[in-house]
């Protein structure tokens, strides 16, 4: 499968006429609890020359079995630097389709400067709008695998605040920095969950009850920020 995702990546610089400088896999293969009909979610970064009428910044492609998306690396900077955690976990993922010496660059970076204030905002406002969107209003049953992304969003911020460094990937290495409950509660799905995709079942209102309480935690500041004229540089090297 790995050859056949460069292959297609490379089908995609052809079609959109660009360069793809890293490409890694995030979501559930990369998170520990994929499933046997789980796609792959196959992220990237590319470069290309603007023109005038041509500023694209995403590109998003479903092929099979692969979920595609890539950022240009004007995008992929801009939220780098507000400590965004898709770029942490495309810069930190294990699984790599394509290398470059700039992943490894900006994961350095972001390890030693991130906010630990905003990535830890970031990782509850994604816990908030998946419980929203996907649990809190569907009435008396949900897609159970749809807590595991809320309770993951719950452990890293538990991981960053205990640790003060950006989270690992594999949900193993996070899982003890939720309540026992809840640790129960997210393995069992898991278990199942690697059975198959669909998954439906009773909500569980008590591991409700404390997802809901991390929504409106009040995070100390800190004055970490990136040295942004480093970061132009590094920039100015890639994009020539």
């Amino acid at each position: 499968m790995k050859e056949k995702i460069k292959e297609t990546l490379k089908d995609i610089e052809k079609e959109e006429n660009i360069k793809i400088i890293f490409a890694i896999e995030s979501g559930s293969r990369a998170w520990g609890w994929a499933s046997e009909d789980s796609d792959y979610d196959v992220r990237g970064v590319f470069i290309k020359e603007k023109t005038l009428f041509d500023h694209k910044e995403q590109i998003n492609k479903i092929i099979g079995e692969l979920d595609i998306e890539l950022w240009s690396v004007e995008k992929f900077m801009r939220l780098f630097i507000k400590s965004n955690p898709s770029c942490w976990e495309w810069l930190s993922s294990d699984i790599i389709y394509e290398e470059s010496s700039l992943r490894v660059r900006l994961k350095d970076i972001f390890e030693s400067s991130f906010s630990k204030h905003d990535l830890k905002k970031h990782y509850v406002s994604m816990c908030r709008q998946n419980f929203e969107k996907y649990i809190r209003n569907i009435g008396d049953k949900a897609n159970l695998k749809k807590y595991v992304y809320v309770l993951r969003s719950m452990a890293c911020v538990n991981y960053i605040e205990d640790k003060e460094v950006p989270p690992p990937k594999n949900y193993k290495e996070i899982i003890n920095f939720i309540p026992t409950f809840c640790k129960e509660f997210m393995e069992k799905i898991i278990n199942d969950k690697k059975k198959s995709e669909s998954l439906t079942g009773s909500r569980n209102k008590v591991v409700e009850l404390c997802i809901i309480d991390i929504f409106d935690k009040e995070f100390e500041k800190d004055n970490h920020s990136f040295d942004i004229k480093r970061l132009e540089e590094i920039y100015k090297g890639v994009s020539q």
